[in-house]
């Protein structure tokens, strides 16, 4: 069979399943699969899978029709310049969760100690210890097989030994803090808007890492009441990804815990994605 008819056939057929980007994700997974470079797709007008090719990529094209997402079926993801592994178990990283690096690189903070709560598949502890190789980090989360995967992707990219993983709720079993910053990107959809969300999120994400409450913001209050009840040291970051609409909720109960000076940063779509705040001065 052409290579070029099979993709005109399954581009006709994303198409009428409502798949995005159709063409860029079959030539993603011919690549993936059958290990055939883009170049070659686009040049070799006349290029002939064999039987066995045709079946193999046929069944993971039919498996994107049903719209389990592209990364689900390569259980891999890109985040930042690095591969992860990923599973059922966690949360699949997105692409402006990448600007959470970016904040605080630009912000010239260089953390020395930092924690991650709820790390889910441990790229954005990973990203950082890949930018700051000095530094340590406590990255935590309320699912053992998430931290499993974590800790395999740390191994993978070579920072295991400056991340310590720990199985925990949130802050529950934090005395006290003597962090740079600490980082979270909670569940922020609201309880009743999951079900209309795309069929490659509510059918694929674990829903524990997408539901944030009636409100969308039940993670943010238990994270910043638990932070309102730590000794903290003086001027340690705080630093949130949010849903678009939560800015201004977010950052009243980190003011309403003492955490002053927030800033609100916006995503790739110019929406408010993240905001960060300074505990301006110890709770102990």
């Amino acid at each position: 069979m052409l290579i070029t008819n099979l993709i005109n056939l399954y581009v006709k057929k994303f198409n009428a399943a409502g798949i995005n980007n159709s063409l860029e994700e079959i030539r993603s997974m011919i690549q993936e699969i059958l290990k055939i470079d883009l170049a070659t797709q686009l040049i070799e007008k006349e290029l002939i899978i064999n039987e066995k090719q045709k079946k193999l990529i046929k069944e993971y094209l039919d498996r994107r029709l049903k719209r389990e997402p592209f990364d689900r079926i390569m259980k891999k993801k890109i985040f930042r310049d690095f591969e992860l592994d990923i599973n059922h178990n966690t949360f699949s990283p997105r692409s402006e969760t990448e600007l959470l690096i970016d904040i605080i690189i630009d912000m010239k903070l260089n953390p020395k100690h930092i924690l991650e709560l709820g790390t889910g598949s441990g790229a954005i502890s990973i990203a950082l210890m890949k930018n700051f190789p000095k530094a340590k980090c406590i990255a935590t989360d309320i699912n053992q097989k998430s931290l499993d995967l974590a800790k395999q992707n740390a191994k993978k990219n070579y920072v295991l030994n400056q991340i310590n993983f720990i199985c925990c709720n949130w802050l529950d079993i934090f005395v006290n803090f003597d962090f740079d910053i600490i980082l979270a990107n909670p569940p922020y959809i609201k309880t009743e808007v999951i079900k209309k969300l795309e069929p490659e999120v509510r059918n694929y994400d674990p829903i524990i890492s997408l539901d944030g409450g009636k409100n969308g913001i039940d993670c943010y209050k238990k994270i910043i009441l638990g932070l309102a009840q730590k000794p903290f040291s003086k001027n340690s970051k705080i630093l949130f990804e949010i849903g678009y609409d939560q800015a201004q909720k977010v950052e009243k109960l980190m003011k309403e815990a003492n955490i002053m000076q927030t800033s609100v940063f916006k995503d790739y779509s110019n929406q408010p994605r993240f905001v960060i705040g300074t505990i301006t001065k110890s709770t102990s």
